[in-house]
């Protein structure tokens, strides 16, 4: 995560930031420190979930390859779009 943070320019949520979300199982995510609310899809809610649980951008990259069956070179990628575009929320 510090990696994509350097190369992000710092607007990557961190995992105490992630770890102030509230997630329902449907994606509805609530951030409490700003009253903001939207919701996620199904992958997005998988990289959270794992995010939140404080696995490191490599195993959730793996394990969404491994559910989605897809490269792990395309879920890597997306995992990391994910993130980004959940910063600029937060």
């Amino acid at each position: 995560m510090e990696e994509l943070m350097s190369r992000a320019g710092g607007k990557v949520p961190t995992r105490e930031r992630l770890s102030q979300l509230a997630v329902s199982e449907t994606g509805f995510i609530f951030d409490p420190q700003t009253g903001q609310s939207f919701s996620v899809n199904p992958t997005g809610l998988i990289v959270l979930d794992l995010l939140k649980r404080g696995s490191t951008l490599d195993v959730a990259s793996n394990s969404l390859a491994d559910r989605c069956g897809i490269p792990t070179e395309i879920a890597s990628s997306s995992v990391e779009a994910f993130i980004l575009q959940l910063g600029r929320y937060l």
